[in-house]
């Protein structure tokens, strides 16, 4: 069937527990009713959107326009949101678009031995996202004017030596405070820091980390977050800020969810 022929396509959210037994909400993307479809012992939980607005060849078209895809991928984001804050969910990437519910099951049974393993892997768990900022810089003393060329390229030498210590320094507080998060989570991420034309502050991102938690750690897994970062504030002019508990987006792809990513805390100057 062509997408001219269809009125309606279904669009994949997630995995659920089976049983009928999540409080699912009332709306999804474009205000459409959220429901299920049974998937051995999960349920998929899926919108019937209009096939005009959101058929393959819509996203073909619109995918790239942020000013478009915004407003859905905000709108899929709270519906998963909704399920994580109500029990296991395994989230699905966008686009999720599916001729028909038949369409989507065949789909689901073709990778089934995938989404039974990070099933597994993710049941109990959630996502604590964490990103570390430096705070203000204390402000330099005064020096007085140098005397002479030389006194003045021995200054910013110095300044220069002072900057690569620190520079040092702070990486290396900054890998231990990921280490230690680490270990208290079933796996973990670290993604390249985001600029600051992302975040809009002017400070720039020096770790930017997601853990996978189990539910019945997460107030050790913040009590510790929170340690850390009054000892970074302290000793290291940092700060930790934790957000969560989010669907474990970065712990479900092609590299096999809950495998451990341990790349090298990405820094910037």
């Amino acid at each position: 069937m062509s997408d001219a022929d269809q009125t309606t396509v279904v669009h994949a959210y997630g995995l659920v527990p089976g049983g009928g037994r999540f409080s699912l909400p009332e709306r999804g993307i474009a205000d459409a009713t959220v429901r299920t479809i049974a998937f051995h012992h999960l349920e998929v939980v899926v919108s019937d959107l209009p096939a005009e607005s959101f058929s393959e060849a819509a996203w073909a078209e619109h995918g790239e326009d942020t000013q478009w895809l915004t407003p859905v991928a905000a709108a899929h984001h709270d519906v998963l949101q909704h399920l994580v804050e109500r029990g296991d969910i395994l989230p699905l990437q966008l686009p999720g678009i599916y001729p028909s519910d038949e369409a989507l099951i065949d789909a689901l049974e073709s990778s089934r031995a995938d989404l039974e393993r990070a099933w597994q892997t993710l049941a109990g768990r959630v996502e604590w996202s964490l990103q570390i900022f430096p705070t203000a810089e204390l402000p330099a003393p005064e020096k007085p004017a140098p005397r002479s060329g030389r006194e003045y390229l021995e200054r910013r030498r110095s300044q220069q030596d002072a900057r690569e210590t620190e520079r040092g320094r702070r990486e290396t507080a900054v890998t231990e405070a990921h280490e230690a998060l680490a270990r208290e989570a079933a796996a973990d991420v670290v993604r390249a820091p985001l600029d600051k034309a992302v975040t809009g502050r002017e400070e720039p991102m020096l770790l930017n980390s997601a853990y996978l938690v189990e539910r019945e750690q997460e107030q050790r897994f913040l009590a510790l977050a929170e340690r850390l970062h009054n000892q970074l504030v302290a000793t290291s002019g940092m700060r930790i800020e934790a957000t969560g508990p989010w669907p474990p987006y970065s712990f479900v792809g092609a590299e096999g969810a809950g495998e451990r990513h341990e790349d090298e805390p990405g820094m910037v100057p």
